[in-house]
């Protein structure tokens, strides 16, 4: 840890005229969270520049993209133009709550009653953890060391009276002194308020406030603390008097306990390794029924059935399955086709020997009462009985038998469909419901070729139809492969990436010929046609 602030010998804690006394408070946070969040889901690879960006602008960049003058806040064009070889994905405020619960879990551990502010930032209280760990110092190298090894994230930690104060502390990695957070805060810009009000119902009347204070002149924490606490309440009313205290040190409501989610497991240790298939289905059926006893006799739902079997050789198998809309009885189902699937070797894990041990563990667990039936929404019987049939393919395969398509944006048929894997969060990589220009009309083809299909595109002289460098047709198309063309449509140019190495110039274009009557979806790249898309 580095330098601490300190005021004089004895000097009293500040006590302020309203609320109380400031509490002694650990700040742990974590740089670039969201970034961090991505990275550990999967979307990012952690040696490669990465942006997180919501529609238009950039929430969040790592050390890499920054060094190429990537900024939060910039316009997504403008950060492409400066990283082309980074990687943009799209901001997740829930996935960033998600990855960031077990950073909080750990420390809840370390340290009870910790309170979240936001994803990759949390407080917890001091004064018992540090008696404990022998000071402040080793209070925060604990929790940094703590946090690196279970959980990878690199932290900050930050030790001070006050939640303003312990926030700027652990973005410094620093301890203050007890007694020293007002002269500690004195100088700092008064822009460094918002790192303490960001994500309360107060942030949005912050901005007033700073840029009213500003115009007055008040230029740092210090002269806001030295404004009268009655003028600011009169003319700003709540928010004034958050401000208020939060410079002053004083202990203010801005964070949320955390409680960690129970755990609900279910275990057998069968007497006999289970080797056959209807041994698995009666252990299954027992373990969801004991599970869904415990979870209804708390009150709670689960979102997330995490299965687990273990080997008389002493091997681990695991797979988690997403239960949207599934009842007791389909859980019941998946247990059985997973145990089905691993006793068989279907899903390409076969194991040496019998399964000595099954548990099951509900995942994402919440109040019973906000995992209820909707009153639209919910899926048909068809509809159900797909899935349910797509979940058993996926049992006997393996992870990489099934997909799912998921529209997301994009220019051409072909990056408008992602395929995600069964049972992994079906989530586009790109908004659909944003403007894409030069993206083809609607509607798109029926049918997509797994590879485009080579064609000749010759005009009524029977000349090979060509792209010139602006993109544009040397003559009508007449004839496509050996069919005659009846009608055509475009061409629709479309340019991407065109400031990198990767840039992509394409010609678009749709005919409809006659043997046999349809319509193709035509494209030529580098001057060779081929058929992208097939309307029927």
């Amino acid at each position: 840890m580095t330098g601490t602030a300190t005021t004089a010998p004895g000097a009293p804690q500040a006590q302020g005229q309203t609320g109380r006394p400031a509490r002694r408070l650990a700040a742990i946070w974590v740089p670039d969270w969201p970034v961090v969040a991505a990275i550990r889901a999967g979307l990012a690879g952690p040696g490669v520049p990465v942006m997180v960006a919501d529609a238009r602008r950039i929430k969040a960049a790592s050390a890499a993209a920054r060094s190429h003058g990537v900024r939060p806040g910039m316009k997504r064009r403008g950060a492409g133009e400066l990283c082309p070889g980074g990687v943009t994905v799209p901001a997740d405020p829930t996935r960033d709550a998600r990855e960031f619960d077990q950073v909080a879990t750990l420390v809840h551990g370390l340290v009870p009653g910790v309170e979240l502010l936001r994803p990759g930032l949390l407080l917890c209280p001091a004064v018992g953890a540090s008696r404990y760990h022998g000071g402040d110092h080793q209070l925060a190298e604990h929790l940094l060391e703590q946090v690196a090894e279970q959980t990878g994230a690199e932290a900050w930690v930050g030790v001070a009276d006050g939640v303003l104060a312990a926030i700027l502390a652990a973005r410094e990695n620093r301890v203050v002194e007890p007694g020293g957070s007002p002269a500690f805060l004195e100088p700092r810009p008064l822009r460094d308020l918002s790192l303490a009000l960001r994500g309360t119902a107060h942030e949005a009347d912050l901005s007033v406030l700073l840029e009213l204070l500003a115009r007055l002149g008040v230029r740092t924490l210090g002269d806001l603390a030295g404004l009268p606490l009655r003028s600011l309440t009169e003319r700003f009313g709540q928010v004034g008097i958050w401000a208020w205290r939060l410079v002053q040190a004083r202990d203010v409501p801005t964070a949320t306990a955390h409680q960690p989610a129970p755990q609900f497991t279910a275990v057998l240790e069968a007497d006999e390794p289970i080797t056959r298939v209807d041994q698995a289905a009666f252990a299954a059926r027992s373990l969801a029924e004991q599970l869904h006893a415990r979870l209804a006799a708390h009150g709670y739902g689960y979102d997330r059935l995490r299965v687990a079997a273990a080997t008389e050789a002493g091997e681990q198998l695991e797979r988690t399955w997403r239960l949207e809309g599934v009842d007791a009885a389909g859980v019941v189902d998946r247990v059985r086709w997973q145990l089905e699937g691993w006793l068989t070797g279907r899903s390409g894990l076969l194991p040496s020997g019998g399964l000595t041990r099954l548990e099951l563990q509900a995942e994402e667990v919440h109040p019973a009462g906000q995992g209820g039936i909707r009153l639209w929404g919910n899926q048909g019987h068809a509809q159900a009985r797909a899935v349910r049939g797509a979940e058993r393919v996926h049992t006997m395969l393996g992870r990489q038998g099934v997909y799912q398509p998921v529209i997301q944006g994009g220019r051409d048929p072909r990056s408008r469909v992602r395929l995600v894997q069964w049972g992994d969060q079906p989530a586009p990589l790109r908004p659909p419901d944003q403007p894409w220009p030069g993206s083809l009309p609607d509607p798109a083809p029926a049918v997509i070729p797994a590879a485009p299909v080579p064609v000749t595109v010759a005009d009524a002289a029977g000349q090979p139809v060509s792209v010139s460098a602006t993109l544009e047709l040397s003559g009508k198309p007449a004839r496509v492969g050996q069919a005659a063309v009846s009608g055509w449509a475009g061409p629709w140019p479309v340019v991407e990436q065109w400031w990198g190495p990767q840039a992509k110039r394409r010609v678009y274009l749709q005919v409809q010929v006659d043997q046999p009557v349809r319509q193709l979806l035509l494209c030529c790249e580098a001057g060779d046609w081929a058929v992208e898309g097939v309307y029927e």
